[in-house]
């Protein structure tokens, strides 16, 4: 009984002491976050000053659909205003200084100054510097210029309309620091796509940009400055690549009703209803496996279903026509030759009104 008692104050022990470090941690990281915002905010300049910021976008490297991803090259260029940065022309020698990012990091650490930082807040994977230079006028005025391929996510992708969609691209440079430092400020004139972007896929237009306020990396408001712009799809690849081999494997359907042998209408059917599944096997490759229904999964659909109607209708003709009631046969057939096209025509104006005009999600 003593040595169960001695065990059980022990446990009871072991407990307390793991509950009073639990309580120290906590009281600890509390004391520490609490210095961290007093250190923010007695770093913090007497009033932020604004950083103008601008992207140029010289090539699309690529567009990940399955992804939600495109890859850029391009440029980044931020200006401020810095009085500690300024200095005398005469003892310098000309009117401006320039820097590498390493020299120029060095030099206002060890004088001090604090200066715009930011990070691109949708990069994935690691962001590629093709090269990267500070200049500094006498005047106080500093230029940052940076040439970068960046791979960025696009969640705002949506297929809903495929291939009659318009996609969201976007690039988002979030400060490091609080808005009590810094502001970004699109620079007026100098964002823009370039001319030869490298991608036939798609048309880009729409350019725009904006600038907000986040909440950051040290848990206060952030300015954050975005780059985007819209793009729409070239419809001749899609024309001649999925609609026209669909309106072919259509009519192909469509014209065994005017054959008046059965048998061959089965064999024409089934053949084309094989087409079909392999078509569909081929472009299904094309898309990332969404969670809604698209436009273009409705017309598949639809092809798929009157394809195997088409099969359905033939062999009851065809069994109609061996047991002696051909005549009846005949005369359904005389309907369901033009019910066929009608039907299929109103399903697919329904579905674009549904989907490409109303964009409703399935």
């Amino acid at each position: 009984m003593q040595i169960e008692n001695i065990k059980i104050t022990g446990l009871w022990q072991a407990l307390l002491l793991l509950l009073l470090l639990l309580c120290w941690n906590s009281f600890s990281f509390a004391q520490s976050e609490s210095r961290f915002h007093s250190s923010l905010q007695a770093a913090a300049p007497g009033a932020s000053y604004i950083a103008e910021i601008g992207v140029q976008i010289d090539q699309i490297v690529k567009i990940d659909q399955k992804s939600e991803n495109f890859q850029v090259v391009g440029n980044l260029r931020i200006e401020w205003d810095e009085p500690k940065l300024a200095f005398a022309v005469a003892e310098h020698g000309r009117d401006y200084k320039l820097f590498t990012s390493q020299s120029f990091a060095k030099y206002v650490d060890e004088q001090g100054i604090t200066v715009p930082d930011f990070f691109f807040q949708n990069q994935q994977g690691r962001r590629f510097t093709h090269d990267s230079k500070i200049s500094v006028f006498n005047n106080g005025h500093a230029i940052y210029l940076e040439r970068f391929t960046a791979t960025l996510q696009a969640p705002e992708f949506d297929f809903v309309q495929y291939p009659f969609d318009t996609q969201i691209f976007f690039l988002h440079v979030q400060g490091g620091m609080p808005i009590d430092f810094f502001k970004f400020k699109p620079l007026e004139g100098y964002s823009q796509l370039g001319n030869q972007l490298g991608e036939e896929e798609w048309e880009f237009d729409n350019v725009w940009t904006t600038t907000d306020e986040v909440t950051g990396i040290t848990g206060k408001p952030t300015s954050r400055f975005s780059f985007g712009f819209n793009a729409n799809r070239h419809l001749n690849y899609y024309f001649l690549r999925i609609f026209m081999p669909l309106i072919i494997i259509i009519l192909v359907s469509w014209f065994t009703f005017f054959l008046n042998d059965y048998s061959k209408r089965v064999d024409m059917a089934v053949a084309n209803l094989l087409v079909f599944v392999a078509f569909n096997f081929t472009i299904s490759n094309d898309l990332p496996r969404l969670g809604y229904i698209t436009f273009i999964d409705t017309i598949m659909f639809a092809t798929f279903l009157f394809a195997g109607l088409v099969v359905l209708v033939n062999v009851i003709y065809r069994r109609m026509e061996a047991h002696g009631r051909e005549v009846k046969a005949r005369h359904l057939d005389n309907y369901t030759i033009w019910i066929y096209p009608i039907t299929l025509t109103v399903l697919v104006i329904s579905s674009w009104v549904w989907f490409v005009v109303e964009k409703i999600h399935v």
